[in-house]
This record gives C-alpha cells, structure tokens and sequence, in this order.
C-alpha cells in the first residue's frame, strides 16, 4: 500500500518536472508536454478500469 502510494507521488512529480523543464525552454512546449501527459495518464486509467472490469465479470 505504501510502497503504491510512494510510486504514485513520485509519478506525479517526474511528470511535473518534464512539464517544467520543457517549459523552461519554451512556455508552449511545457502546455504541450503536460497536456501529452494527461492523455497518456487518461489512456492508461481507462485501459486498467476496463481489464478491471472484465477480470470481476467472469
């Protein structure tokens, strides 16, 4: 349990600091880089919701 929530704020963090230095570079590029993140977190949460569901209905 804790060892999940410790890879999570440490997700969290890695994904902000690649936003933040990418927007060291360019402001549009630190939107850019955490809006690609947020659809691949998205893509990630939706594909795990969906094998949960199908692993509990059978």
């Amino acid at each position: 349990m804790l060892i999940t929530l410790i890879a999570f704020i440490v997700g969290l963090v890695g994904a902000g600091l690649v936003s933040f230095g990418a927007w060291l570079v360019a402001p549009a590029a630190g939107y850019i880089v955490a809006g690609l993140l947020c659809l691949a977190w998205s893509y990630l949460a939706a594909r795990a919701a969906s094998r949960g569901a199908h692993l509990g209905a059978g």
